[in-house]
C-alpha cells in the first residue's frame, strides 16, 4: 500500500505544484495529448549537458553564438564566463541573460533558440516485448547543413535542428546565423527540417522490440518533468496511437524528450491482428533470432517470423533426432530475471500452449537426450573401445606368426 501511495503522489500529486498547468488537467489530473503536441511544446524543455544554444543579442551581435552546456550544466558566455543554465527552459534562460548582460548593454534584445539538441534517455513499461531504458540521438535523420567553413565539426553540425514544435514540415528551412565552433555569425548556415529526424513514440516501441498482442495502443501513458521554474515535478497524458496502428494516422505519434517515461498498458484479451499491423506499420520487426543447438539436424541460430512458435523452429532445424527427450527453453523475463523451462514439447499442440509456446528475441533452446538415449549413448562409449582392442590382438599375432 506505501508503494501505491508513493506512486500515486510521483505521477498525480507533484503536479500540483505548477500553477501555470493546473487548468490543463481534468479532474482526474491527466492532460491531453493536444498539450503535449502544442506550439507551445518546446516551452517547457529542459536544458541540460549536451544542448548547444544558439543566442543572438541586438544589438551587440559580436555576443551571438551557439554555445554547448558543459557537464557542470554551465555555458561559457562572453563577458560573463560560465553561466548555470541547467534546468531551466528558453524563456527564464532568456530572462537571467538580459539580468546579467544589464551592465554590458543598454536594453538588449536576445534571442534564445535550441540548436543541438542532447541525447535521450527513454523509460518503456508495461506490455511491450523489451521494457527498459533506451538511448536515442537528437533526431534520427541528419540535418541538410550548408558551411563553408571546413573545420566546423561534422559530428556535432548532423544533429542541428531548427527551433520548431512539434513536427517541422519537410522541406521547411531555417537560417540559424551561426558557427557552430568559433560562435560567430554566420549567413550560411541552412538546416532543414524532416519529421522523420524527430524521436516520436513509434521510434521508442521499435527500439523496445515492439508490441505484443495484447498491447493497448489506446491508453498509452506518458510522464514528463515539469521545469522548476513552473514548479517541479510531473505531468501526466494519455494517449491513443490505434490510428497509427490502422491507418497509418501519425497525428498522435507525438515527439519524445529526455527523461520522458511511457507505459502501455495491457488488454484483457489478446488481438492477434495487432501483430500483423504492427508489422506493416513498420512498429515490430517481422523476424526475431533465437539460438537452437542440441539434437536437431541443424543447430545455431535460426531466424523466425515474429510470433513464432516452438514447432516453427524445430521445423526449421530439420527433424529432431531419435531418442530425443524434453527441450528446454531459457529467456530474459520482462524485469530481468532468468528463466528455465523444461516442456514436454509436441508438434501438434496448440500454438501459444505449454508444449508450443511462442518464441522471444534471443531465446536459448535446448533439445536433450532422452533416458533411452542417454543410455545407448553411455553404451556406445563403453563398447566402442572393444573393437579397437580385438583389432589389436589380431594384428600382433599376426606378426608373431
Amino acid at each position: 500500500m506505501p508503494i501505491i501511495i508513493f506512486f500515486s503522489s510521483l505521477f498525480f500529486a507533484e503536479v500540483s505544484k505548477s500553477e501555470a498547468n493546473e487548468t490543463l488537467f481534468s479532474k482526474d489530473k491527466e492532460i491531453s495529448s493536444s498539450y503535449l503536441n502544442s506550439s507551445k511544446e518546446l516551452e517547457d524543455y529542459i536544458i541540460d549537458t549536451g544542448d548547444s544554444i544558439s543566442i543572438e543579442f541586438f544589438p551587440a551581435e559580436e555576443l551571438s553564438g551557439v554555445f554547448t552546456v558543459n557537464e557542470e550544466g554551465e555555458l561559457f558566455l562572453p563577458r560573463l564566463d560560465e553561466t548555470f543554465v541547467r534546468g531551466l527552459t528558453k524563456s527564464e534562460l532568456k530572462t537571467l541573460l538580459k539580468k546579467r548582460y544589464a551592465e554590458f548593454i543598454i536594453d538588449p534584445e536576445i534571442k534564445v533558440r535550441i540548436a543541438v539538441f542532447k541525447s535521450m534517455r527513454v523509460l518503456a513499461r508495461g506490455e511491450i516485448r523489451n521494457p527498459g531504458f533506451y538511448k536515442f540521438p537528437a533526431y534520427k535523420s541528419a540535418s541538410f547543413i550548408n558551411l563553408d567553413q571546413s573545420d566546423i565539426n561534422l559530428e556535432q553540425s548532423k544533429n542541428v535542428e531548427p527551433d520548431l514544435f512539434m513536427r517541422p514540415n519537410r522541406g521547411e528551412f531555417l537560417d540559424l546565423s551561426q558557427n557552430l565552433k568559433k560562435n560567430k555569425s554566420s549567413e550560411n548556415l541552412v538546416i532543414k527540417g524532416s519529421s522523420g529526424s524527430l524521436t516520436t513514440i513509434s521510434d521508442v516501441i521499435r527500439k523496445a522490440g515492439g508490441i505484443t498482442s495484447k498491447t493497448d495502443l489506446s491508453r498509452i501513458e506518458i510522464i514528463r518533468d515539469v521545469p522548476l521554474g513552473k514548479g517541479g515535478g510531473q505531468k501526466r497524458a494519455v494517449i491513443d496511437l490505434t490510428a497509427y496502428l490502422n491507418d497509418s494516422d501519425d497525428n498522435n505519434d507525438i515527439r519524445i524528450f529526455d527523461g520522458d517515461s511511457l507505459f502501455f498498458p495491457k488488454l484483457s484479451k489478446s488481438n492477434p491482428n495487432q501483430i500483423s499491423k504492427s508489422i506493416l506499420s513498420g512498429i515490430s520487426p517481422k523476424f526475431i533470432t533465437v539460438n537452437i543447438f542440441g539434437r536437431v539436424e541443424t543447430p545455431g541460430v535460426v531466424k523466425l517470423p515474429l510470433e513464432a512458435t516452438l514447432s516453427d523452429a524445430l521445423d526449421i532445424t530439420g527433424p529432431v533426432k531419435p531418442l530425443s527427450g524434453k527441450v528446454v527453453l531459457i529467456r530474459y523475463e520482462k524485469d530481468g530475471s532468468v528463466i528455465k523451462k523444461n516442456i514436454a514439447y509436441r508438434a501438434g499442440e496448440k500454438r501459444g500452449s505449454k508444449k508450443n509456446p511462442y518464441l522471444k528475441k534471443d531465446d536459448l533452446i535446448s533439445v536433450k537426450n532422452s533416458f533411452y538415449g542417454k543410455s545407448a549413448a553411455i553404451i556406445k562409449e563403453v563398447t566402442s573401445p572393444i573393437p579397437g582392442i580385438y583389432s589389436t590382438k589380431m594384428l600382433i599375432d599376426a606378426f608373431r606368426d
